[in-house]
């Protein structure tokens, strides 16, 4: 076939519920130059691989990849080396495009050839709000306000060049955060080929992201999770600093950073599989002593950053990290008195200083 103005990588695995809308939202696509949809059945158990299979009988547009479980990233990875034409699209299977998603995101393109198009989500199915091409532009220093406002973390909300894309790879090795490794990979390649890139942000709503799936921190716990995503962070604050992040969006952005290494803490004593008791206090306080997660406490101290969890991590007191998550987990009222009790405390201290 002719090479696509686009295609959609969409890694199948344990999805015949959703398969048939994802599907549907990408065949009903009008996109000029074409489209080419390519479905990774990464060794699903269920009918997924039949059904993907029926699909590229029903319509030419469609390619299928069987293989053995590689996890997601390994899925899109095929998906990636099968790949051609101008740009790349990625997609969940339990997600959706919206109607004139991809033209639109094309359309963003043509009218800014140095951008890097990125978009927003919805999480409701039957959204009524129009999908338009108002779209609002960002420089590359805007990263760590693009990371806060949950547009950077995912891969599934951008429109990426094939020439760029097939030269990166996502690491198999990570079974969290993944995705995130893989984003700031492209836009350091996109820095290094096109040095004066900046974003265009479509306001509009172009993906269904179904958030009924499983496998957040809340529902379901990794062992690694105070290990990998020190990692990322560590990452993605190189990445600010390169772009040259104003102090304005770095503080808001280690507070975040923070709040997620402390609640996966707590998370530790909460559902570690090790017997309760002293192993998991011991497996917490390893994760507090992470030399990347110490950085951060001094960092927030120099910047006078205040975080509920400032003090709490810097006392290493397992105690207070555990009733903070949990009352933040609960939607207790106490979260916010432990706020504002350390907050107090950390400005009684900065007036010793």
């Amino acid at each position: 076939m002719e090479q696509p103005a686009v295609c959609v990588i969409v890694p199948v695995y344990k999805a015949e519920a959703t398969l048939p809308r994802c599907v549907q939202s990408v065949l009903t696509q009008q996109v000029a130059g074409g489209l080419r949809l390519i479905l990774v059945d990464d060794g699903s158990p269920d009918n997924c691989g039949a059904l993907c299979d029926a699909y590229a009988r029903q319509d030419p547009r469609v390619t299928v990849i069987h293989q053995e479980d590689r996890g997601v990233s390994g899925a899109r990875n095929s998906g990636l080396n099968a790949a051609c034409g101008a740009y790349v699209v990625f997609l969940d299977s339990d997600d959706a495009l919206r109607p004139g998603a991809l033209q639109t995101a094309l359309d963003a393109q043509a009218a800014d050839p140095e951008a890097f198009v990125l978009w927003n989500y919805t999480t409701e199915e039957q959204d009524p709000a129009p999908v338009t091409g108002a779209v609002h532009t960002a420089e590359q220093s805007g990263l760590a306000r693009l990371y806060l406002d949950c547009l950077i973390a995912m891969p599934w909300n951008k429109l990426y060049r094939w020439e760029y894309a097939r030269l990166l790879k996502f690491d198999e090795s990570y079974t969290l955060g993944e995705d995130l490794q893989f984003v700031l990979d492209y836009i350091a390649l996109l820095g290094r080929k096109c040095p004066e890139f900046h974003y265009a942000v479509l306001e509009s709503a172009l993906t269904f992201y179904d958030c009924s799936r499983t496998g957040t921190l809340s529902t379901r716990y990794h062992e690694d999770y105070c290990e990998i995503w020190p990692r990322h962070f560590e990452k993605l604050n190189a990445a600010c600093a390169a772009a040259g992040c104003p102090g304005q969006d770095m503080m808001p952005l280690h507070r975040a950073e923070l709040r997620v290494l402390a609640e996966g803490v707590a998370d530790i004593l909460r559902r570690d599989p090790a017997q309760p008791g002293g192993l998991r206090r011991d497996k917490a306080r390893n994760a507090l002593a992470n030399p990347w997660l110490r950085e951060l406490l001094r960092t927030m101290t120099s910047e006078r950053c205040y975080s509920p969890y400032l003090l709490p991590c810097r006392w290493n007191s397992l105690r207070l990290i555990w009733a903070l998550a949990e009352s933040a987990r609960t939607a207790s009222p106490l979260f916010g008195k432990l706020d504002w009790a350390g907050y107090y405390l950390l400005l009684g201290r900065y007036a010793r200083d």
